[in-house]
């Protein structure tokens, strides 16, 4: 019994005196900082555009050196032109007595006022004839056509076509009958009636 109770102040002995494993502490450090952080402006910048590219060279023109010699060119006539053309010698009334000046390009042409169809000969239509015949008109002063003249015959078979210089049956006659019939307001030159020329078609068999 002694020696349980000298065990049990020896236990309580060690366990009192025993050191006691100091526990590490840890710590914690707070960071506060007063420092002010300055950040600059963002500078946006933009890309500069290319300089322009030289102009280019200028290239040398050459100057002529050959000498301008002035020469007076004569114009022939309006009536002489027309009276040379191969047209003359096709069915025509050849009457042009107007003493009104003839113009070639009026500041006011003649418009159509009237229109007289010819007379187409029955052989014509027996045949069936197509064609296009053009008639070159001398207007006068007053409107009125003082000559009448074919500047050209178109034969037509079918879709195609051939140029003549005659048809027959008084077809050519009767034309220029009927085109010496036409009324056209008077042509006028710097307000001055005048006499001009004018072409109008004559469609036969269409």
């Amino acid at each position: 019994m002694i020696a349980l109770i000298g065990s049990l102040f020896i236990f309580l002995a060690i366990f009192k005196l025993w050191p006691a494993s100091s526990s590490e502490e840890v710590d914690f450090l707070e960071f506060y900082s007063d420092e002010e952080i300055l950040i600059d402006n963002a500078i946006i910048t933009r890309q500069a555009d290319s300089p322009p590219p030289p102009p280019k060279p200028m290239v040398p023109v050459p100057v002529p050196n050959d000498e301008i010699i002035p020469e007076d060119i004569e114009f022939p006539d309006i009536e002489d032109v027309f009276a040379e053309e191969s047209f003359s010698e096709l069915p025509g009334r050849g009457e042009t007595s107007g003493k009104a000046q003839l113009v070639g390009n009026p500041q006011s042409p003649p418009m159509l006022l009237k229109i007289v169809e010819p007379t187409i000969p029955q052989a014509v239509k027996d045949q069936n004839i197509k064609a296009q015949i053009d008639v070159t008109f001398l207007v006068g002063a007053d409107g009125n056509v003082e000559d009448a003249f074919i500047s050209e015959i178109r034969l037509f078979d079918g879709d195609s076509y051939k140029i003549v210089d005659q048809i027959g049956y008084g077809l050519l006659e009767a034309t220029i009958e009927a085109a010496t019939k036409w009324k056209f307001s008077p042509p006028r030159d710097n307000g001055e009636p005048v006499r001009t020329y004018v072409q109008n078609s004559f469609n036969i068999g269409f």
